[in-house]
């Protein structure tokens, strides 16, 4: 039997690809962006997660969601994406936390030895309080922005948070951080260029934009490997 990271290990190198082995990551929110960003990065040979969600799986999950199936439906997501990535890398760790964040990270977290941060949320404290944690500590980190609404893949960039416009998550989180103190220049961040499309204040949303979001954050946490 061939090794599944075969063709990884011939893209990056096998020297990088044991270092990502031995990294930890922790994402917070495992929907349409946090969710393809865990499933990249396990397929791309990294074995340790710290997983953290509230959530259980609805079935207006299932249209964007990559971890999930009509199987996980009612489950904690949590659970559902510690078994799928279990499935594809039995090797894998991950320390599953059912927990939702707003203005403050459980405290449990300075126990582990995080290596990079993703930001997968959708509340605006809790994403705000994820940055300042990250910063305090000086762990490597980026944050996703606003997917909903939006249809183009392609529209989707990294960047730092200082350099957004047409956001209105974004614009909230400048304000936000420029009061805590926070170097606009070092928040980085996925983010998409095209404009949402109106639909009053419900958050509409299918597979492709999401998912490049995940995809940007996958190869973003890679590079940051790669040069660090």
């Amino acid at each position: 039997m061939s090794d599944i990271f075969e063709r990884s290990k011939g893209l990056i190198g096998s020297e990088l690809f044991e270092k990502l082995k031995g990294k930890t990551i922790a994402i917070f929110g495992l929907g349409g962006v946090g969710g393809t960003a865990l499933e990249c990065l396990a397929r791309s040979g990294f074995e340790n997660f710290i997983l953290v969600d509230f959530d259980s799986v609805a079935s207006s999950n299932l249209n964007r969601q990559i971890l999930f199936t009509e199987n996980e439906l009612g489950n904690p997501k949590i659970e559902a994406a510690k078994a799928r990535i279990s499935a594809i890398n039995k090797n894998v760790n991950i320390r599953a936390i059912c927990s939702k964040i707003s203005s403050n990270l459980p405290n449990f977290l300075d126990s582990y030895k995080i290596d990079f941060i993703i930001d997968a949320i959708d509340d605006v404290n809790g994403k705000i309080s994820i940055i300042k944690y990250a910063t305090d500590r000086n762990i490597p980190f980026i944050v996703s922005l606003g997917m909903a609404n939006r249809l183009d893949p392609s529209k989707v960039y990294l960047t730092t948070i200082n350099h957004t416009k047409d956001d209105p998550l974004a614009k909230k989180m400048r304000y936000i951080l420029r009061k805590e103190n926070v170097d606009l220049k070092k928040v980085n961040c996925v983010i998409s260029s095209e404009l949402p499309k109106k639909d009053g204040n419900k958050l509409n949303s299918m597979m492709m934009v999401p998912s490049s979001a995940g995809l940007n954050i996958s190869y973003f946490v890679i590079e940051y490997f790669t040069n660090n």
